[in-house]
């Protein structure tokens, strides 16, 4: 029998969520509530599986999405370490949000919200635009709709720390997510909203390239016109294949860096 380990929840076998999430919930409860603190080593994987009761291969998945999300960090023959949080501005306080976040995986399928709460800041959420109509011929072509499909846009200002950090623009097919609202994405996640209607976004793909923010998007997110910022263009499906957004972003170049991890070819 393995030890019992105080931040250690083993899965339930009954639940809907997979349970490498589940795996991946209860370390990140442990790292924010201070149970295991920044610069901790974790158990070697061998050791978590059998503390969670899971295989190895459960626990890698759960590790790689704490490590992409920023919460763990792999040293190469050292093992898996607790990255410490970032500090968050309290109202009031003179203490500062670091200037620039970590970095962010390209390959990493997450919202802005889980994305903010991993480095410990409040994420937030203001509606610059919301409406439903007929979708361009490049949304049609994305999302795979007839021309005379509905569509929902809404263009969003995304902060974290109270700080404005990025514009997302997202087309959803109506007629897949049901009555949308914009009160519905007020401060709200919107990769869980659409969990919660059962269309998770499980795979994507995204173009990135750099750009000078124009005069709205240099006042929306208070830089001055001109400055560097990152765009990205993705299309989104859920698990069974149905292109469920179609997403631009403009990212505040002094504050996002993004990586991508590269292999050589196996001879």
């Amino acid at each position: 029998m393995p030890p019992t380990v105080p931040w250690v929840s083993p899965p339930d076998p009954q639940s809907a969520t997979p349970v490498y999430l589940q795996v991946e919930g209860a370390l990140e409860r442990a790292i924010r509530e201070g149970q295991l603190a920044g610069g901790d080593a974790l158990p070697a994987e061998r050791d978590l599986a059998a503390l969670f009761g899971v295989s190895r291969v459960t626990v890698r998945q759960a590790l790689a999405q704490l490590a992409a999300r920023g919460l763990l960090s792999r040293r190469h023959g050292s093992g898996t370490f607790v990255t410490p949080l970032a500090p968050v501005r309290e109202q009031g306080s003179s203490a500062e949000v670091p200037t620039t976040t970590a970095p962010r995986p390209l390959g990493l399928l997450s919202s802005f919200t889980d994305d903010a709460r991993s480095r410990g800041l409040a994420p937030g959420a203001r509606v610059l635009n919301f409406e439903s109509g007929r979708p361009t011929a490049q949304e049609a072509m994305s999302l795979a709709l007839s021309p005379q499909a509905a569509v929902y846009r809404v263009r969003r200002l995304r902060t974290a720390g109270g700080e404005p950090l990025a514009v997302e623009e997202s087309t959803l097919p109506a007629a897949l997510v049901g009555h949308l609202a914009a009160a519905d994405l007020t401060d709200a996640s919107l990769y869980a909203l659409l969990a919660g209607r059962g269309l998770q976004p499980q795979r994507a793909i995204r173009h990135l390239r750099a750009v000078n923010a124009d005069a709205a998007h240099a006042a929306w997110l208070e830089l001055p016109q001109g400055a560097a910022l990152l765009a990205t263009e993705r299309v989104s499906w859920t698990a069974a294949g149905q292109p469920i957004e179609f997403a631009r972003a403009h990212y505040r170049g002094d504050r996002y860096d993004f990586v991508m991890e590269l292999q050589g070819e196996t001879p």
